[in-house]
């Protein structure tokens, strides 16, 4: 498997660029582009997303008198609680774009401040136990935050995944999240006890249908050199495991 390695703008050669020089003509021009490009998104993007999820909650207030009596009612909710996280999934995937196009002393500074590893696995194992009154059993390594952000990043997205899955699909009864850092790997697993399905079948037809957030989070993973598996069958129980190599700059 061919591995895709990440590199930053300061790697990037540039015509007449000395490397130990940070402040060439060259460099600020792409740090101005950059500032710029953060703004747009500000500006337009993130703003709509912000307007989008203000109308949802207007219209979560109107229609829940409406369907009080209706005997969809929690299906009407618990799609209204869905495109709530999906509106929040997009907004924390554009901050964290626009935090990443920082330069990097700002850079770092933003991902001190919004991605703080353990405190997102936690909303994210919390927001599922509000909505489907099962706590998973939680497990963190201390050291989640050594990891790069894409790493972080692709974490997040599998358990996000998995466990809205588990709440979508499985009429499960208890979940359990487990993330690890090793020496030389990241590894999450998030395991129910609930209905269970053919791999194979749910894979093709969620691709036929255009729901890609399982083929989505295997595809992070797969970008980092990394693994995604899912094991499951007729019954219970489903594992959703990936692993992620911690790479190492060359010394």
């Amino acid at each position: 498997m061919r591995h895709l390695r990440l590199i930053t703008i300061d790697e990037l050669p540039m015509a007449g660029d000395d490397p130990t020089d940070r402040e060439s003509p060259a460099t600020s021009s792409i740090e101005q582009r950059l500032d710029r490009i953060r703004f747009d998104l500000h500006d337009g993007p993130q703003q709509n997303v912000h307007l989008l999820a203000q109308d949802l909650r207007l219209f979560r207030e109107q229609i829940l008198p409406i369907v009080e009596s209706n005997p969809n009612r929690d299906r009407i909710v618990g799609r209204l609680d869905d495109l709530e996280a999906e509106l929040s999934a997009l907004d924390d995937s554009l901050r964290r774009l626009s935090t990443s196009l920082s330069a990097p002393s700002r850079a770092e500074e933003a991902m001190r401040e919004e991605l703080v590893m353990r405190d997102a696995l936690v909303e994210i194992t919390r927001a599922f136990a509000a909505r489907t009154g099962v706590s998973p059993a939680t497990e963190l390594s201390e050291d989640l935050d050594l990891l790069t952000e894409p790493q972080q990043i692709a974490v997040l997205a599998v358990v996000r995944e998995a466990l809205s899955n588990v709440r979508k699909h499985a009429d499960a009864t208890a979940v359990s999240v487990s993330v690890s850092v090793e020496a030389d790997w990241a590894r999450a697993e998030i395991v129910d006890d609930g209905r269970g399905f053919d791999p194979d079948t749910r894979l093709d037809e969620a691709r036929h249908d255009g729901h890609l957030g399982v083929v989505g989070m295997g595809e992070r993973v797969r970008l980092l050199g990394g693994e995604t598996k899912i094991t499951s069958r007729r019954g219970g129980p489903t594992v959703v495991s990936a692993s992620i190599p911690r790479r190492r700059p060359a010394s």
